[in-house]
């Protein structure tokens, strides 16, 4: 273990906050580990309490009531199509997630005679242009509510790639009450504070983030609040104000990283939807929601605009899911896919060029084998099969070339997992380790493989900050230099942090400026803004179903004659945004090489992300086929 002093220098090296945040609890957890083990005890005694779960039968559901009341409908069969009268749920005892009865039907159905938990819209069909979002002939035309002239072409924010089509301001009734959490003036969005987010952890964290001059969970929650407050001005939310509502749950964080705590978890669902009485829920702590609180927020009829990062898109399209969970960070189908092909068409056929020793053996320019460290959670293993599977059948990379080691998502772990790891894919030879990762644990991959002098190539798909300049900073640079290469989905971290960018004018608008534009101001300006454009596509009638309906019909993210500067249009600092028919907005990725000398604007440390191809976007299907140009 690392003493104090090195932890306090390696802290020193963090200019993120959020990743010091993360990194300073990691050394927390590994310090106070016997208390945690006792606090996963008594968690586990939680999780042994049958779940929330639904079910057909008498009594099956939390919420339902009548005979066969489930969360998705009643005793009738309602189905997200239904639109005819009384098709949408059963003759008694309505579902959660019910619809409003007569024409109404809504995406889970209602019963006639018992009502709903959730009520749906009041008229029209699911599926009708005028329940939808703005329609196309909207966009384009008047003077939006922040004041800014619209143009075919043109965003909400005028300087933005990203805001949904700008639309000229409404005038009218927006329905009032359409859904839990939303009235004719306001939209109740949960803030939910995890339980180990509230003890000794996070007030250790705290007290070292402001020691070294970073910022802590109120500062961050600050910046939310004033991007809201701006938003709430300039995005079209029908005479409606986004109001987020901070509540303390009990769910806890790590456990549900880890595809656990599903009890306390749901009990927070349960607040959000029913104490607190909110439209959607949100996480800034953690900046995403997992599965285990996601599965029952969408059984409680809450909408999540960040679930579970990287997920496959089959979590978000099952039936008990869909339409209340979204991301803006790339589903993990899509990412095997890219991958896949990258590998295929620009690793896999070339000799391991970057690799070098692995003890006395010479790895360089010998047959590649790949090692991938990933979650053991089995999302993110399904998708990892994808990827395999894609090299084996379509590529023709055969089997015997692939290794793998499953680690746990949690960080008190991290250390020896990452040893065992290193351990093992140096006696496979593996030339080419495959981070599909979270940011921290190659700090101690790359330590361990340094130690043990294996000195391999290192690949990574572009997944949680791991393609950012301030974590690649700490990885051992020894280890990484002139061998880290792979996807980015993000854009560069100079991009992002541009003093002249979208994220920098947007932020400056919030209020936002000074050493308070960083990675974590800029990374809350874009989460936040995929929300705003999903209630602003849903339209007046705000409910989920046409928050799905008006999202689907949202185009591609584009920059636009009027935001070119010298006639040159600045590139999408967040990637192509495009959610289409899926649930996951971000569709494409950059090839970047680490350059272990070359300078950041994170920090005074150097190091930096290189872009290949003229930071060209490659999306599935689309990446060139060669040797891949990383250190040429």
């Amino acid at each position: 273990m690392a003493s104090s002093r090195e932890q306090r220098e390696t802290l020193e090296q963090v200019h993120d906050p959020f990743a010091r945040n993360t990194l300073r609890a990691a050394y927390h957890v590994r310090r106070y580990l016997l208390l945690y083990v006792c606090g996963a005890l008594g968690a586990l005694a939680l999780a042994i309490f049958p779940t929330v779960t639904g079910g057909g039968g008498p009594g099956g559901s939390v919420a339902a009531g009548g005979a066969g009341g489930s969360y998705n409908g009643g005793a009738g069969g309602g189905s997200q199509a239904a639109g005819a009268a009384g098709g949408a749920g059963g003759a008694s005892g309505g579902a959660v997630n019910g619809g409003a009865g007569g024409g109404g039907g809504s995406i889970a159905g209602g019963g006639a005679a018992g009502g709903a938990a959730n009520p749906g819209p009041t008229g029209g069909a699911l599926g009708s242009p005028a329940s939808a979002g703005p329609a196309g002939p909207q966009w384009g035309k008047g003077t939006t509510r922040g004041g800014f002239g619209c143009a075919p072409g043109l965003r909400q924010l005028p300087f933005s790639a990203y805001a949904v089509p700008c639309e000229g301001a409404f005038t009218g009734s927006n329905g009032g009450s359409t859904w839990q959490g939303v009235t004719g003036d306001t939209i109740l969005i949960g803030d939910r504070h995890t339980s180990d987010s509230q003890g000794a952890n996070a007030q250790e964290a705290n007290a070292f983030n402001q020691e070294a001059g970073g910022v802590t969970y109120q500062q961050a929650e600050g910046y939310d609040q004033k991007i809201i407050a701006y938003f709430n001005k300039t995005f079209e939310l029908y005479g409606r104000q986004v109001k987020l509502v901070d509540y303390n749950g009990q769910g806890n964080y790590t456990n549900e990283e880890l595809d656990t705590g599903q009890a306390a978890a749901c009990a927070d669902a349960d607040t959000v939807a029913h104490s607190v009485k909110a439209f959607g829920d949100v996480d800034f702590e953690g900046l995403f929601e997992w599965a285990p609180f996601t599965d029952c927020a969408a059984r409680y009829g809450v909408y999540v605009p960040q679930g579970a990062p990287y997920f496959p898109e089959w979590y978000y399209a099952q039936k008990n899911i869909h339409p209340y969970v979204w991301a803006t960070t790339m589903n993990c189908q899509l990412i095997a896919q890219e991958v896949g092909e990258f590998i295929g068409k620009q690793v896999a056929p070339y000799p391991a060029k970057f690799a070098g020793f692995d003890g006395a053996k010479v790895m360089t320019n010998t047959t590649r084998k790949f090692g991938t460290w990933v979650p053991s959670n089995a999302e993110y293993q399904s998708c990892v099969q994808d990827t395999l599977n894609l090299d084996e059948n379509t590529y023709h990379i055969p089997k015997g070339r692939e290794d793998q080691y499953n680690y746990s998502l949690d960080i008190s772990t991290f250390p020896n997992d990452a040893q065992r790891a290193i351990t093992q894919f140096s006696a496979n030879t593996d030339t080419t380790v495959v981070l599909a990762c979270d940011p921290i644990s190659p700090i101690f991959l790359t330590q361990d493989a340094k130690n043990q002098n294996y000195n391999p190539e290192w690949l990574i798909i572009g997944v949680a900050f791991t393609d950012t300049d301030n974590w690649g900073q700490l990885w051992d640079q020894t280890e990484v230099r002139g061998r880290l290469f792979g996807l980015s989905q993000a854009a560069s971290t100079n991009q992002l942090l541009d003093p002249h960018g979208e994220a920098a004018k947007g932020l400056a608008a919030a209020g936002i400026t000074g050493s308070d534009f960083n990675i974590s101001s800029v990374t809350d300006y874009f989460l936040l803004m995929s929300m705003f454009n999903q209630l602003q596509a849903a339209g007046p009638d705000l409910t989920p179903a046409n928050i799905a309906l008006g999202t689907e019909a949202l185009p591609p993210s584009s920059t636009s004659p009027a935001q070119s500067q010298n006639g040159v249009n600045p590139e999408l600092p967040s990637g192509t945004w495009h959610f289409g028919t899926t649930h996951t907005a971000i569709t494409d990725s950059r090839e970047v090489y680490w350059n272990s000398t070359g300078q950041s604007t994170v920090g005074s440390h150097v190091g930096t992300y290189v872009e290949m191809y003229g930071g060209k976007r490659f999306g599935a299907g689309q990446f060139p086929t060669g040797a891949v140009p990383a250190y040429s």
